[in-house]
């Protein structure tokens, strides 16, 4: 058993499109700074999500995911299926409990274009491989909450959702920061140049490095 959360903390205007795409740079929150240059355009985005989480995080290292991508009609941006972040080998609360705990961190997500859809809800069984949930689509109690676009959610790294297929072609913007965890962090993501390390183990490249 375990539950799926999430709420909304706020709203952001995002850059101009500009093609950039980062995935999982760690950074040290509350410090714009410690961002790279080649990002100095999402600093200002980075600094007002630091207002929408809990102060304990402030001075910690976080994780910074900038995808921006031309999506086609009838296709999805990010993972499609139903899915979590957490789970075995996918766990970004941190925490007691491990991957398979409530996380007390989890994320922030924001996108310019509607593209995910959210569940809060209790769920009997254990999440698959790579944080799957399909096999839990039965015991889904509703249509779920689309995140609107210019949003900003916080994910429990145990959120089930999935990527909306987009019904024209869009230039998509999706923004995450992953909270502070000693979770994993796969090699294949972005290094930062200004020398911030991930706090858990760096493993070799996993299968869905783009989710």
């Amino acid at each position: 058993m375990f539950t799926s959360t999430f709420k909304k903390v706020g709203d952001i205007t995002l850059p101009l499109f500009s093609g950039t795409r980062v995935m999982m740079l760690p950074f040290v929150i509350g410090e714009r700074h410690s961002l790279p240059d080649f990002i100095s355009h999402y600093r200002w985005i980075a600094h007002q999500l630091f207002s929408m989480i809990n102060p304990d995080h402030l001075g910690k290292v976080g994780y910074l995911t900038i995808d921006e991508k031309i999506v086609e009609s009838g296709k999805t941006h990010r993972r499609s299926g139903l899915h979590v972040d957490g789970g075995p080998g996918r766990g970004w609360g941190g925490g007691p409990g491990g991957a398979w705990a409530s996380k007390a961190s989890g994320m922030l997500t924001v996108s310019s274009h509607t593209g995910c859809r959210v569940w809060g809800q209790e769920f009997d069984g254990e999440v698959g491989e790579e944080g799957s949930c399909e096999h839990l689509v039965d015991q889904l109690q509703s249509q779920g909450t689309v995140l609107g676009p210019g949003e900003v959610y916080w994910l429990d790294g145990l959120c089930v959702h999935e990527s909306l297929a987009q019904s024209e072609r869009v230039n998509r913007q999706f923004v995450r920061l992953s909270l502070p965890s000693s979770e994993p962090w796969y090699e294949g993501y972005t290094e930062n140049p200004l020398g911030v390390l991930p706090t858990g183990p760096i493993l070799p490249r996993r299968k869905f490095m783009d989710s």
